[in-house]
C-alpha cells in the first residue's frame, strides 16, 4: 500500500439551476421566509454576503447544458419550454460543509417552489424531486437524499459477452457525481459488467461515504492544511454503506477493500486491490455482490419512524 496525497481545496462551489416560466421581480425578496427552520437563519445571512448569488437569465442566453440530466419527461419538457433560468452560484469554506451546502440547497428549493420551477443540480446531472419524504432540507445531512447523481457509460465493444456469458462483459463505466460540491474528486469505476452494476454502484456510495466522513473529520481538525493522505487500498465497511442512507443495518454485510487510483480527469478510479488476479468483472461478482446490499436505495431511520407514525408501516 501506497498512501497519496489529497488535495483540499479551502473554498468549493456548487451551482443549481431553476428553469422557470414565472421568474420573479426580485428573486431575493422571494426567497427567505419560504426556507425551513433550521436553515432560514443562515439563509438570510447568506444572501446578504457574496458567497450566494442569484443571477436570472432568457433560457437562450445560458451556456450550460442541460439536456443529459437525469429527469422525468414531463421536467425534461419544461425545461425545454421554460422562458428564464435561474442561476443560484454558492461560495463555501471546504470546513463548514455539509451544513452551508444544506443552506444553498434549501434556497434553492425555495426559489423552485416560489416560481413553480424545475430545480436542476448541474453537478449532479439531475433534477431534484419535490415530493417524498426528503422534498425538503434535512435538519441533518444524509448523502442517500440526491446530493450525487450517476453517469453511465457503455463502451458497445465491451458489450460482447466474454467466456462467462453476459455476466462476462466489461461494458459500463459509471461515475458518482456530485463530491466536488464538498471538496473531493468524483468516483468512478469502470469495465463494469452490466449484469453488476448495483453491486459496482454501491460499493461507489460506500466509499463516498468514507471519504467524506473522513475528510469532514479531517477538516475540523487541520483547517488551515491544503493537502491530506489517503490510503489507495482502504478497507470499507458495511457501516460505510448505511451511513449513506443514514439507516440501521437490517442486510448482513462484510468489509471489501479496495484501491483508489487519482487519475488526470480529476477523478478517483475505484478498483479491486492490488492482490486480486481475477476482473473488475469477476470482482464485482466474486466479492462485491455478496458483501454488498443488493439495495437501489434506503430509507432513513428518520422516515420510517414518520412513515409508521402516520399509519405507513406495521
Amino acid at each position: 500500500m501506497s498512501p497519496f496525497l489529497l488535495s483540499v481545496p479551502e473554498v468549493v462551489t456548487s451551482h443549481y439551476v431553476i428553469a422557470t416560466s414565472e421568474p420573479p421581480v426580485d428573486p431575493y425578496a422571494v426567497v427567505p421566509w419560504r426556507v425551513p427552520e433550521p436553515f432560514r437563519k443562515s439563509a438570510i445571512e447568506a444572501l446578504k454576503t457574496p458567497r450566494l448569488g442569484i443571477f436570472t437569465i432568457d433560457a437562450g442566453e445560458a451556456t450550460w447544458r442541460l439536456d443529459d440530466v437525469l429527469a422525468s419527461d414531463e421536467d425534461r419538457r419544461r425545461i425545454r419550454e421554460s422562458s428564464h433560468q435561474i442561476l443560484l452560484v454558492h461560495h463555501a469554506l471546504t470546513v463548514e460543509q455539509p451544513h452551508r451546502e444544506q443552506v444553498a440547497r434549501a434556497v434553492a428549493r425555495a426559489l423552485a417552489d416560489a416560481t413553480n420551477g424545475v430545480l436542476i443540480d448541474p453537478q449532479a446531472r439531475q433534477v431534484l424531486l419535490r415530493d417524498g419524504l426528503a422534498r425538503a432540507e434535512r435538519g441533518w445531512f444524509r448523502m442517500g437524499d440526491q446530493w450525487f447523481g450517476t453517469r453511465y457509460e457503455a463502451d458497445e465493444a465491451a458489450r460482447r459477452p466474454g467466456p462467462g456469458g453476459a455476466a462476462g462483459c466489461s461494458c459500463l463505466r459509471i461515475t458518482l457525481l456530485g463530491l466536488r460540491r464538498f471538496g473531493l474528486p468524483d468516483l468512478v469505476i469502470d469495465e463494469v459488467a452490466c449484469t453488476q452494476d448495483l453491486p459496482a454502484l454501491n460499493l461507489l456510495r460506500a466509499v463516498a461515504s468514507r471519504l467524506l466522513t473522513d475528510q469532514w473529520r479531517w477538516c475540523r481538525e487541520h483547517p488551515a492544511r491544503p493537502t491530506r493522505r489517503l490510503d489507495d487500498h482502504p478497507r470499507i465497511e458495511p457501516d460505510d454503506f448505511w451511513a449513506f442512507w443514514g439507516a440501521t443495518p437490517f442486510l448482513d454485510g462484510a468489509p471489501v477493500v479496495t484501491r483508489l487510483t487519482a487519475t488526470s480527469g480529476g477523478t478517483l478510479e475505484v478498483a479491486p486491490p492490488d492482490d486480486y488476479a481475477g476482473t473488475v468483472a469477476d470482482w464485482s461478482r466474486e466479492v462485491l455482490a455478496p458483501a454488498l446490499p443488493p439495495l437501489v436505495g434506503c430509507p432513513a431511520d428518520e422516515d420510517t419512524a414518520h412513515a409508521r407514525s402516520a399509519g405507513g408501516g406495521a
